[in-house]
C-alpha cells in the first residue's frame, strides 16, 4: 500500500467533505502508520467535535493513544467505540493487535469478536493468522491467512504471509510461488521481495536473490539485514570483494552485527549458513 499516496487522497476527500465520518477510522489508522501524532490529534479532535458519539472519533481517539505507547487507553477508547457502535468490528480487529504482544489469548477473542460482527473483515482473519503464526500453529495460522486472501486476493501483505506459513511447514516451491505473485503485486513490498530472496538463497538461486536484495538495497540502503544477507551472497558466489566492502558497511549501520558477521566468515563458502542469521 501506498501511505503516502492514501493519505493525500483522505486529505482531498476531508477538503470536499469536511464534516464526513465514514473511512475517517481507516485515515485515523493511516497516520497511526505515518506516525503522524499531530495530524491524528487534530482529526480526532475534528471527529469528536462532528459527533462525539461516532465510533470513528474514538477509534481516531485510541490510535492516538496507541502512537503514543499508551496501551490501555487506547483500548478504553476502542471499547467505547464499540460500546457508540456494536456492529463496529475495525474496532475489535484494533484491540486485537493493540493486545497482541502482550496476551495473544485475549488478542484471539478481540478478532473473533470482530468476526462475528462482520465475517468479511479480512484484517480480523489476518490478526488471527498472526497469533496462531506466534503460537507456532501453523496449521491454523495458514486458514486463517488463507481466509483472509479469500477476501482480499490482492494483497501482497497477506500472499506474504500465507508463504511465509507455507516456508515454515517445508513447502518450498509453494512459497516462493506466493512471494512471486506478492512482488508482482507490489514490487516495491520490501518484506516480500526480502522474503523470496531468502528462499531463493536456500535453493542455491543465488543471481536471482543478488537482483532482489540489490533492488532492496537501493530502496533501503540503511537496513542492515539486507547489506548483510548481500554480502553473505556475494560470498557463496566467490566475490569476495563485494562481499568484503558490504560487510564493512553492515558494520557500521549495525555495530551490533558483529557477531554474526564473524559467523558467517566462520562459514564455509558453499554453505549457506544458519538462516536465521539476519534476525536480531
Amino acid at each position: 500500500m501506498d501511505h503516502i499516496a492514501a493519505e493525500r487522497a483522505f486529505q482531498a476527500v476531508r477538503t470536499l467533505e469536511p464534516y464526513r465520518l465514514w473511512d475517517m477510522e481507516v485515515y485515523s489508522t493511516l497516520l497511526w502508520h505515518l506516525q503522524r501524532p499531530v495530524e491524528l490529534s487534530f482529526l480526532a479532535q475534528e471527529l469528536l467535535n462532528i459527533d462525539p458519539r461516532s465510533p470513528q472519533a474514538w477509534i481516531a481517539i485510541g490510535n492516538l493513544f496507541s502512537l503514543q505507547k499508551e496501551r490501555a487507553q487506547a483500548l478504553t477508547c476502542f471499547r467505547r467505540a464499540t460500546q457508540m457502535d456494536p456492529s463496529c468490528a475495525y474496532a475489535y480487529t484494533l484491540s486485537g493487535h493493540e493486545t497482541i504482544d502482550e496476551d495473544l489469548d485475549k488478542a484471539v477473542t478481540f478478532f473473533q469478536s470482530a468476526l462475528r460482527v462482520d465475517p468479511r473483515h479480512y484484517n480480523a482473519w489476518y490478526g488471527l493468522g498472526t497469533c496462531y503464526l506466534r503460537m507456532s500453529k501453523l496449521r491454523l495460522a495458514e486458514y486463517h491467512f488463507r481466509k483472509a486472501v479469500e477476501i482480499h486476493p490482492n494483497n501482497a501483505v497477506l500472499l506474504g504471509c500465507v508463504g511465509m506459513v507455507v516456508e515454515r511447514r517445508g513447502d518450498r516451491d509453494a512459497a516462493r510461488s506466493l512471494f512471486d505473485k506478492a512482488v508482482q503485486l507490489s514490487p516495491e513490498n520490501a518484506l516480500v521481495r526480502y522474503r523470496r530472496a531468502k528462499i531463493l538463497i536456500s535453493a542455491k538461486e543465488y543471481q536471482a536473490a543478488i537482483k532482489d536484495l540489490e533492488h532492496l538495497r537501493n530502496s533501503s540502503p540503511e537496513e542492515s539485514n539486507v547489506v548483510f544477507q548481500l554480502a553473505k551472497v556475494y560470498r557463496l558466489v566467490g566475490d569476495e570483494v563485494n562481499s568484503a566492502q558490504l560487510l564493512a558497511i553492515a558494520r557500521d549501520i549495525s555495530p551490533k552485527s558483529l557477531g554474526k558477521i564473524k559467523k558467517l566468515l566462520e562459514t564455509a563458502k558453499d554453505e549457506s549458513g544458519d538462516d536465521k542469521m539476519d534476525e536480531g
